[in-house]
């Protein structure tokens, strides 16, 4: 786990490793942006649909918590325990998208989370006891699940899979 102790390092981590995910993404030909990576059964477009959602489930988690409020986690009428169900009936919600629409709001959101985390100061997302909803534990770890944590999750199988069809 990363050690955090400034707002500044976990900007920086956040954009370090959506870096690393964009240059991931730069190397996949347009032709298969939208073609199953076998291993996983998703395209990459799934992937930027998939890592889009979360970044606004945590988007409207963050705003929640500064109105002083407990946000309904994971999300209304889903559970922790089917985070595999979850995650199909976001990649299903957002399959007929266009690939550009999808592109864009990747792209959007991201600017999102960086306008939001930039807001935020640095006793919300480092005090444990900040946001009582989080039962002691830190905000920038939900921050990091669904932004650096979560891109680097994503890039590899994107990368394995570039290696695995340039041999």
């Amino acid at each position: 786990m990363d050690a955090v102790t400034t707002k500044t390092q976990i900007l920086d981590l956040i954009q370090s490793e959506r870096l690393n995910l964009e240059a991931a993404l730069a190397s996949v030909p347009p032709g298969k942006l939208t073609s199953p990576i076998p291993e996983l059964g998703w395209s990459v477009k799934d992937i930027l649909a998939h890592l889009t959602a979360w970044e606004q489930l945590m988007l409207g988690w963050v705003q929640a918590s500064l109105r002083g409020e407990t946000p309904e986690r994971p999300a209304p009428g889903e559970s922790w325990d089917d985070l595999d169900g979850m995650n199909e009936r976001l990649r299903q919600a957002h399959q007929d998208h266009p690939l550009a629409v999808v592109q864009a709001d990747f792209q959007k959101s991201y600017q999102a989370v960086l306008q939001i985390v930039s807001q935020l100061s640095e006793a919300d997302l480092l005090d444990p006891q900040r946001f009582e909803w989080r039962e002691g534990d830190p905000l920038w770890h939900m921050v990091a699940a669904n932004t650096w944590w979560h891109y680097k999750q994503h890039c590899q199988p994107i990368l394995d899979w570039l290696g695995a069809s340039n041999r």
